[in-house]
């Protein structure tokens, strides 16, 4: 008969670089015991199965970094949106003076007023804009051009401003992106100058921010999926959108600061607003084992040779196993005679 290590091994979550990973803890007493009388054992069924470990990160619920929106208008700010706003392209991002600031998509700042005869990138950028706000009946290219200014006038019509055909630089602001307002920086009644920030939009998507280990970005790849769990418990879908390293905190003064990685998971679904900001975790799947034997964790015994075993219900026998994963309570096993639906003893021998 093999002789047994009592208590048996069990499994723990060890934290480590802010992630959590399942491992093994040998057993704790030092003195060798025989296996228990077989007639008088807790019992479990070896199952077949998967099984997966993961990896488990501490993140925020959040839109992503904000960026600032900072009109050339000048005034009166008269009306403004609300933190918690979505705003896309064709809304206001405020009224001065009661003439509302557009939001347009494009990357070159609206430097100058526009109107017929001009020509240039932002040109075509602000044509580009109108023809996807529904406004046709002109060529996009670089050239502002009578058809243009017909069709400047027809937006300036449904806006109810003056319908002049140009576009005055304080009438629209380009960004790359719509977005939710993150913060305000003005008040309605507050008077405000050109560039002067309004607000903070950030991106219209939920994303989970996290910091992780430099050597364990190989985990999180662009595009790996994951399981995100919300502050409630709700179980979400995402898929790593963003990383990059950055330099981390010193932990005491006058130590060097080791870079980190800042990962950005985007969500697959919409989330409610009361969620934003709320811790969340983050779990990726590192491995996956098919179609294997699984058994307790608690049902493992330490040999004193080394090594690991089961004790098999109704008999003194006890049969060593090779172990694969462990996973949320259970363990892959492997090893001769054992097959699925073998009962074998359980911690409380």
């Amino acid at each position: 008969m093999r002789r047994l290590l009592w208590p048996a091994v069990a499994a723990a979550a060890v934290l480590s670089a802010g992630a959590t990973t399942l491992v093994v803890l040998g057993a704790r007493g030092g003195a060798a015991e025989e296996a228990a009388p077989a007639d008088d054992m807790p019992t479990a069924v070896v199952e077949r199965g998967d099984i997966t470990a993961v990896e488990t990160w501490k993140g925020t619920l959040g839109h992503g970094a904000p960026a600032t929106v900072g009109p050339a208008a000048s005034g009166t700010v008269t009306r403004l949106p609300e933190v918690g706003d979505e705003l896309g392209f064709g809304d206001a991002v405020a009224h001065v003076d009661e003439r509302p600031v557009v939001l347009l998509e494009g990357v070159i700042p609206m430097y100058r007023g526009l109107g017929p005869g001009d020509e240039g990138r932002d040109v075509e950028q602000l044509e580009r804009g109108l023809d996807a706000l529904g406004y046709e009946g002109f060529t996009v290219d670089r050239e502002f051009t009578w058809y243009t200014a017909e069709a400047v006038r027809r937006w300036q019509r449904d806006l109810g401003v003056e319908k002049t055909g140009e576009v005055g630089a304080d009438a629209v602001v380009f960004a790359a992106e719509g977005g939710v307002v993150d913060r305000l920086h003005v008040a309605v009644g507050e008077t405000v100058g050109a560039g002067d920030a309004v607000l903070d939009l950030s991106g219209s998507e939920v994303l989970a921010a996290m910091e992780v280990e430099v050597g364990d970005l190989d985990l999180v790849e662009t595009g790996t999926e994951v399981r995100v769990l919300l502050a409630d418990g709700t179980p979400a879908a995402g898929t790593v959108a963003r990383r990059e390293v950055v330099e981390g905190d010193a932990e005491a003064e006058g130590e060097e600061a080791e870079p980190v990685a800042r990962v950005e998971v985007a969500l697959a679904e919409p989330v409610p607003q009361e969620q934003i900001g709320a811790p969340v975790s983050v779990e990726v799947v590192v491995e996956r084992r098919e179609d294997v034997l699984l058994v307790p964790v608690a049902a493992l015994l330490a040999l004193s040779e080394g090594g690991f075993g089961l004790q098999l219900a109704g008999q003194d026998t006890v049969v060593a196993v090779e172990t694969g994963l462990f996973s949320e309570g259970r363990v892959e096993v492997s090893g001769e005679g054992l097959a699925e639906g073998t009962e074998v003893g359980t911690a409380g021998r």
